[in-house]
């Protein structure tokens, strides 16, 4: 028995062995030559897929897709697409194998269609216009969320200090100015605080002991800085007031027309929300809409919406900074793809998106393709 126990032990080595060598084996192998040439649909949503003209495509997923298909010598062709409900029913009828440009995966497209590896993070967010006439109710409410009242209250705190001090030192030895009951006396320093702070300064109240003079001389010292840096502070405040957006929170979105794009992820989270939408047939059309005052906010891919607004073309939009949703992109695949082909993007998907050479790229671009 005990002569066995060192072959069982080379056994389970020799396993052990055997299975790393079949984890370790490397990417798959180029297809073979007789795979036919995929038809590969292709729409316009940016950072995704972008038509650069002379019928070349670019993009984050289209080129993604097309360094998947050099590793493997996958032949394609491109078929352009005007939406993304063109794509998706030429992939369930079966008039293209592959959809290049990025999607999200739904319960609703996993029905007629697969998906490879996720390679970006993404999801559904909204578009909402930005507020740019401050009217006083915006403003109040502004500085009611902000620093500004506890700013104040601690202003106003200093200042009585400074007169109740002032009040101790100068009340005896200058009653022409300070001089009457306590409550009077203090009532004139914080006119003298007041008029001091304001750098008005009528002279009509002026401390004469040593101590009045020093508690006076530092008051206008700490109340020259403080109004400085209250006046940056209601400044700032009021500038923000300006570029808030008009819709602050997913759920004054349910209330709202929104807008989406026919057939996207987006419309799917806005109809099991109970939103009320409006659809499109781009995003581009739909923030136009959104622009026009059409619509009151749209829901979209969050990359899409966060490329076209930082072009500029819709300078008063933006996004609420809370996604609806958290999602994942992929290209998308036809039931019909062979598994071979299927296994081989997955894993050049992967290895790819995740190269540091790929994330370097995306952070030079500032998101854009590599």
């Amino acid at each position: 028995m005990w002569r066995t126990i060192p072959a069982l032990i080379a056994l389970a080595l020799a396993l052990i062995a055997r299975a790393q060598d079949t984890v370790d084996d490397g990417p798959p192998p180029p297809l073979p030559s007789s795979t036919p040439e995929l038809r590969v649909g292709v729409f316009a949503i940016r950072p995704y897929a972008v038509a650069l003209g002379d019928g070349q495509w670019g993009g984050v997923s289209v080129n993604l897709f097309r360094q998947c298909a050099e590793q493997i010598n996958l032949r394609y062709r491109l078929v352009p697409f005007e939406t993304i409900h063109q794509a998706l029913e030429a992939i369930r009828s079966d008039q293209i194998d592959i959809i290049a440009s990025g999607l999200d995966v739904t319960p609703e497209r996993e029905r007629f269609m697969d998906f490879t590896r996720a390679f970006e993070q993404s999801g559904t967010s909204a578009a909402v216009r930005l507020d740019r006439s401050p009217t006083l109710l915006n403003i109040a409410r502004q500085v009611s969320n902000s620093h500004l009242p506890r700013m104040m209250l601690g202003l106003v705190a200093i200042m009585l200090a400074m007169a109740v001090l002032l009040a101790l030192f100068e009340r005896r030895r200058n009653p022409q100015h300070f001089g009457g009951s306590w409550l009077q006396s203090i009532g004139e320093s914080v006119w003298w605080s007041v008029t001091t702070m304001t750098t008005v300064g009528y002279g009509d109240r002026v401390p004469v002991s040593r101590g009045g003079r020093f508690i006076g001389g530092l008051w206008m010292l700490v109340a020259f800085v403080l109004m400085t840096v209250l006046g940056g502070v209601i400044a700032s405040e009021l500038t923000v007031t300006r570029f808030q957006p008009m819709i602050r929170s997913i759920d004054q979105l349910k209330s709202l027309r929104c807008g989406v794009v026919r057939d996207s992820a987006a419309e799917a989270t806005a109809q099991a929300q109970n939103f009320n939408v409006e659809t499109f047939p781009n995003l581009e059309k739909a923030l136009g809409g959104l622009q026009d005052l059409e619509i009151e906010a749209v829901l979209g891919d969050t990359a899409s919406l966060r490329s076209l607004l930082q072009d500029g073309m819709y300078p008063d939009l933006t996004t609420l900074p809370d996604p609806l949703v958290v999602d994942y992109i992929c290209l998308g695949l036809s039931h019909r793809v062979a598994p071979a082909v299927r296994d081989a993007l997955d894993y050049w998907v992967l290895r790819i998106s995740q190269a540091p050479e790929w994330h370097a790229a995306r952070r030079a671009n500032g998101g854009a393709s590599p």
